[in-house]
C-alpha cells in the first residue's frame, strides 16, 4: 500500500503505547467543541490535529484505518505497530508534520486570516489608487467591518497604508516562517492574484494537503508572534484583539457565558439567565480554563488542590482523575476536571 500525505497524517494520530478510539480521533480531527474532546486532544498530545479537517467524512476515516490494519501498520486493537511508527517518523523527516497547537486559536484562525488578507488587498489597491477590483470579501458585514477599521486607524493616506506592508515584512521574518515566498502566494493586491492551495502545490511540487497544513501552521505562528509582541505590529495586533477579546477564543455558547461571568454574575445566575444547567455553565468555564492562560483557577480550587497540581506537574506526572478522587474525597466533578486542565495547560505552557 502506497501511502499519501493524508494517510501519514491519519497514521500519526495513533500510538504504540495505547489503543486509541476511532470516534475520539474523528472528533479531534473535525473539531468537536466539547470539554471531553478538548481534554482528550491535550492528553494524547494531538492539539496540532484539532479541527484540522472539519469536513472529514467518518466513512473515509474508517476506511483508511482498515487499510492500515490490512497493511500491518495498525493492530486490530488499534495500536500503532513498530512498522507503522517507523514509516510515519521516516516520512515526516522530510515533510510537514503538524506541531502547532490549534486548540487555542481554532475559533479565530479563519476570521483572522480572512480579515488580514482582505485588509491587505484593499490597502494595496488604495495605495495605487485602483478602485476597479473584486474584493476578497463580498459579504456586506465584512465590508462594513473594513470601513469601520479603516476609519478607526486613519488608513486614508498612502503613508499610513504602507505601514501594514512593513508590519507584514517584519512579522514574517520574526515569526520565522519557513517558506516566506510560499506564504505570500495567498496574498492578493495591486497586480497580484492569490494562488489556491492546489496552485501553490503545483508551483512548489507539494501535495495540496501538505500546503494546507503548512500554511495553517504558519498562520498560527504569526498569531503567536503578534500576541508576544503587540507593540511591534499595531494594525495586525488590533485586528487580532477584536477577535479574541470578550471570550472570542471560545465556542459561541461559551462566549455568552464568558461575557456574563466577566460582568460579575455567579454560576447559578448565569445558568438561570441562559436557561441552562449549571453543569453546562461549568463546562463553559472549563473551556475558558483550557483556552485562556490567565484563567483564575484560584477562584474555584483551594490552596491544597493547586499545590497538588503544581507538585504533580513539577514531578512530570499527569493529573489522574481517580488519584484526585482518592486524594480529595467528595471533590465535585467540576473541580477535579479543573485540576486536570490546570495540569495539562501548565505542562503545555512551560
Amino acid at each position: 500500500m502506497e501511502l499519501t500525505y493524508l494517510d501519514y497524517l491519519f497514521l500519526d494520530l495513533f500510538s504504540t503505547e495505547e489503543a486509541r478510539k476511532v470516534n475520539s480521533l474523528f472528533h479531534i480531527l473535525t473539531g468537536k467543541r466539547t470539554v471531553s474532546v478538548l481534554m482528550q486532544a491535550m492528553r494524547m498530545d494531538l492539539e496540532a490535529y484539532f479541527s484540522l479537517f472539519p469536513k472529514l467524512q467518518p466513512t473515509i476515516f474508517e476506511e483508511k484505518i482498515n487499510q492500515f490494519i490490512r497493511s500491518d501498520l495498525l493492530t486490530f486493537e488499534l495500536f500503532l505497530t513498530e512498522e507503522g511508527k517507523a514509516a510515519k517518523d521516516n516520512y515526516f523527516d522530510s515533510h510537514t508534520r503538524p506541531t502547532k497547537n490549534r486548540i487555542k486559536y481554532h475559533a479565530v484562525l479563519a476570521p483572522f486570516k480572512a480579515r488580514s488578507l482582505f485588509l491587505t488587498q484593499v490597502l494595496s489597491e488604495r495605495i495605487h489608487n485602483n478602485k476597479n477590483y473584486l474584493p476578497l470579501q463580498p459579504r456586506l458585514s465584512e465590508q462594513w467591518w473594513l470601513k469601520k477599521y479603516l476609519k478607526e486607524h486613519n488608513l486614508n493616506t498612502n503613508e499610513n497604508c504602507q505601514k501594514l506592508g512593513q508590519e507584514w515584512m517584519d512579522l514574517i521574518v520574526n515569526a520565522k516562517i519557513s517558506k516566506p515566498e510560499m506564504f505570500v502566494e495567498q496574498f492578493e493586491g495591486y497586480h497580484k492574484t492569490k494562488l489556491t492551495n492546489n496552485q501553490i502545490g503545483s508551483k512548489y511540487n507539494l501535495d495540496e494537503t501538505e500546503v494546507y497544513v503548512q500554511l495553517q501552521q504558519d498562520w498560527i505562528q504569526l498569531i503567536e508572534t503578534i500576541e508576544m509582541s503587540n507593540s511591534g505590529y499595531p494594525l495586525l495586533a488590533s485586528l487580532l484583539k477584536e477577535l479574541t477579546r470578550d471570550g472570542g477564543l471560545c465556542s459561541e455558547s461559551a462566549k455568552e457565558t464568558y461575557q456574563l461571568w466577566k460582568a460579575g454574575f455567579a454560576i447559578e445566575q448565569i445558568a438561570e439567565k441562559r436557561f441552562l444547567k449549571r453543569s453546562t455553565i461549568n463546562d463553559h468555564l472549563t473551556e475558558m480554563a483550557i483556552l485562556y492562560e490567565a484563567f483564575p483557577f484560584e477562584r474555584f480550587l483551594d490552596a491544597s488542590q493547586i499545590d497538588y497540581v503544581n507538585n504533580q506537574v513539577t514531578a512530570g506526572k499527569a493529573i489522574d482523575y481517580n488519584d484526585v478522587q482518592e486524594k480529595f474525597p467528595g471533590i465535585p466533578f467540576f473541580q477535579s476536571r479543573l485540576m486536570q486542565v490546570k495540569g495539562e495547560t501548565s505542562h503545555e505552557r512551560k
